[in-house]
């Protein structure tokens, strides 16, 4: 009987620890806001989505054509200017509108 009450508590653990570095790793993640006003149709949401996700670096992102942004979250190391010239490579104009770490 005490074999099977352990044995919840070990899983637990188990997950616990496993869990533990998928935390530490939210930690080392900025979020940014990128204003395009060029960004008008899903393509190019489309296109958006695919060139910031082609930067290493690039955890997710999420366009809106009808707020004309993206949301990008990414490694803290990964510099706006590198965000900035994927999107110029598509002819679009980025503007950063917030950054948070």
């Amino acid at each position: 009987m005490k074999k099977l009450i352990q044995f919840p508590v070990y899983v637990t653990l188990f997950c616990v620890m496993l869990l533990n570095p998928l935390h530490a790793t939210e930690n080392n993640e900025k979020h940014v806001v990128i204003q395009i006003k060029e960004m008008t149709c899903q393509l190019c949401a489309y296109l958006v989505n695919k060139a910031l996700r082609d930067v290493k670096g690039v955890i997710s992102t999420k366009a809106s054509i009808k707020e004309h942004q993206v949301q990008v979250i990414a490694e803290s190391d990964v510099d706006n200017e590198t965000l900035k010239a994927a999107i110029y490579k598509l002819n679009y104009t980025p503007e950063i509108v917030s950054t948070e770490n």
